[in-house]
């Protein structure tokens, strides 16, 4: 059967509040600072960012999530759509109140919020709808990221989920993330049977050591592997990613670059890149270098995804730097990445 999707993308959605800019450090003198600062607003969450670059690649992409009916729900809404990212299967929720990350990015860091507001929806549907069961069964993959976030999807629940669309004959993948509540002890029990249903998985190298307790990566991800997916690729920020199969290990560089204005949501446009690779049947070795090319690109823009790259736009950074360019071809077969 042809499917008319691509993706099937789970998890939470916000708004980031991105504030760029060089304040003082000492205190006395940013009392008095007051200067003017580069400040965007952006459709984001757990799976937000990856979902726009799945689409800028090319792939027909769905949402399956949860938002207030507030300003901010609905501004997502109307970004996400404009992405061309299907949100149909998109839940809204009335009374509820949007999550928002706030970076202020003034003291020389690149990445992380400082602070920020609790969304008070549910991070996604426990039960699927018609219409997202009908999603589900005409999708080739399902990512979810942000797993970890939210106790309340810990295990059983996204279980079933991820049962279902084995049994529709989707690839899985997952990004782990991290818990927002404090977790004593390895995070593997957290998991429950979940990863026997899970193809690819993603997570940094910080939480690859605490969900497997140990401290080499190597060895963190042989026991991923044993858990049951058949990949696990452990993002490493500016140093690249471990990326493990059973019988092949790939150590990806990452690409290094003139122009950086923030590193928010490099790892989804990471992640991103391999799902597209997968999905077009690339070995690994290909996959990994354009994974690693699309989160490059996102450097030179403010959030996640401003500057997400198109297929064309990948394989002209890759043949620049290395002379070898991928096939531009979109792996669904349908419009392409440009």
């Amino acid at each position: 059967m042809e499917k008319s999707l691509d993706v099937v993308a789970v998890g939470t959605l916000n708004v980031d509040l991105i504030i760029i800019g060089e304040a003082p450090r000492d205190i006395e003198v940013l009392s008095q600072w007051m200067s003017p600062a580069l400040v965007e607003l952006t459709a984001a969450g757990s799976v937000g960012y990856c979902a726009v670059d799945l689409a800028r690649l090319g792939l027909r992409v769905s949402l399956v999530s949860s938002v207030a009916d507030d300003v901010f729900g609905q501004w997502m809404l109307r970004q996400f759509e404009a992405e061309g990212v299907n949100t149909q299967a998109v839940t809204v929720e009335r009374g509820a109140s949007s999550g928002i990350g706030i970076y202020i990015l003034l003291f020389g860091s690149r990445k992380r919020p400082l602070t920020g507001r609790l969304a008070t929806h549910t991070p996604w549907p426990e039960e699927l709808s018609p219409v997202q069961e009908e999603h589900l069964r005409q999708a080739r993959l399902l990512h979810c990221g942000g797993y970890l976030h939210y106790p309340q999807r810990w295990g059983l629940p996204t279980e079933k989920l991820y049962r279902k669309a084995k049994e529709h004959g989707l690839v899985t993948s997952v990004d782990t993330q991290f818990p927002l509540v404090p977790v004593e002890g390895p995070w593997m029990p957290l998991f429950g049977d979940l990863l026997q249903y899970v193809d690819i998985l993603f997570c940094d190298e910080l939480e690859a050591q605490a969900i497997t307790g140990l401290s080499h990566l190597e060895d963190a991800a042989d026991m991923l592997i044993s858990a049951g997916p058949g990949l696990v690729v452990i993002k490493q920020g500016a140093q690249g990613a471990l990326i493990v199969a059973r019988g092949q290990t790939i150590r990806q560089p990452a690409f290094p670059m003139a122009e950086v204005t923030d590193s928010i949501g490099a790892g989804d446009a990471f992640d991103a890149g391999v799902l597209y690779g997968t999905l077009a049947g690339w070995d690994l070795q290909r996959t990994a270098q354009f994974a690693a090319a699309t989160a490059a690109l996102t450097l030179k823009g403010v959030g996640g995804s401003q500057t997400a790259p198109t297929v064309v736009e990948v394989d002209t950074f890759l043949a620049e730097r290395s002379g070898q360019a991928t096939d531009p071809g979109p792996p669904h077969g349908g419009r392409s990445g440009g």
